[in-house]
């Protein structure tokens, strides 16, 4: 195990909070850009923290979570959402990285979106580990399909009709830092709730399964928070704060809305129905204009 997972394991057996959330973004960006500081994100992140507490950043959110989880079927379901919305999440990415008009973005983007096409199919790795025998042959064949199968040797392309084939933007980077922060919280809770079903001979591979997401979920808070904090320069400070509290109110409204429905991580058709979503995408050059880096 390397140093960076053993110091994300310490860090993520406490209970959720502010401060945690704040301590999971500071370890994912010095463990994997040491040299790197970024100064006006985490004002701006401690100021969102302030002016909107997250509900996943509460102790009550582990304990709602630890009383539904002890449900075998609850947890498989959540198994099964999870790669669900690795799977989606991936093919937003893909699109991003294809209309990237930066090397470099493209290049972290494209990595990102095959992380999570790898990630959904282990979250159903996991199903398998967790409750052996419990999904037929036939539907996990099905389940196989929630991941892309994207990898760094397939060219990019915009997936037709994506509302992400469009040039990534500061506003999108935001966003996926606030969600893999959540994820990462969820991840900390979720470890010790497939522990207490799984056999006892697979508890190994599981550990394993789980420090390798582990490792990719920091990797991606990092690299989105060096990105925001680059972009962000150019940006009007007041405003720019602003777009993150309105973000982190975004993320709360949709966390507090899966609570009502005992979810955590709703379905990609659930998700739709939302307005606040993250995937209800549309021109992003009014936001943009909002911190004054819109097209003049």
């Amino acid at each position: 195990m390397s140093q960076n997972v053993v110091l994300a394991h310490t860090l993520l057996g406490r209970e959720p909070s502010p401060d945690l959330i704040r301590s999971i973004a500071e370890v994912a960006v010095r463990t994997q850009y040491p040299d790197t500081r970024c100064p006006r994100y985490f004002e701006a992140l401690d100021q969102a923290l302030r002016d909107e507490p997250p509900p996943f950043g509460t102790a009550e959110y582990g304990l709602i979570y630890r009383s539904l989880s002890v449900e075998p079927r609850w947890m498989g379901i959540s198994l099964i959402t999870n790669s669900e919305r690795e799977g989606d999440g991936s093919r937003r990415l893909w699109s991003l990285a294809a209309c990237s008009v930066d090397p470099r973005h493209q290049r972290l983007l494209k990595r990102h979106a095959c992380d999570e096409s790898r990630h959904s199919l282990i979250y159903l790795s996991l199903l398998d580990l967790t409750f052996p025998g419990a999904v037929s042959p036939e539907f996990r064949a099905e389940l196989r399909q929630l991941s892309p199968g994207f990898t760094m040797r397939r060219e990019l392309f915009p997936i037709p009709g994506s509302p992400y084939a469009r040039v990534p933007t500061i506003d999108d980077f935001l966003q996926m830092n606030i969600a893999e922060i959540r994820t990462t919280v969820h991840h900390a809770m979720q470890r010790p709730a497939l522990a207490a079903h799984c056999p006892p001979e697979n508890q190994d591979k599981i550990t394993r399964l789980h420090d390798a997401l582990l490792t990719d979920e920091l990797s991606h808070i990092a690299y989105t928070a060096v990105l925001v904090e680059e972009i962000g320069r150019h940006a009007d400070p007041d405003r720019f704060a602003a777009l993150f509290r309105k973000r982190l109110h975004d993320f709360n409204t949709i966390t507090t809305e899966e609570l009502g429905g005992n979810v955590f991580d709703c379905s990609v058709a659930c998700c739709a129905r939302r307005p606040t979503c993250r995937a209800k995408v549309g021109d992003p050059e009014p936001v943009l204009h909002q911190i004054g880096m819109g097209r003049s």
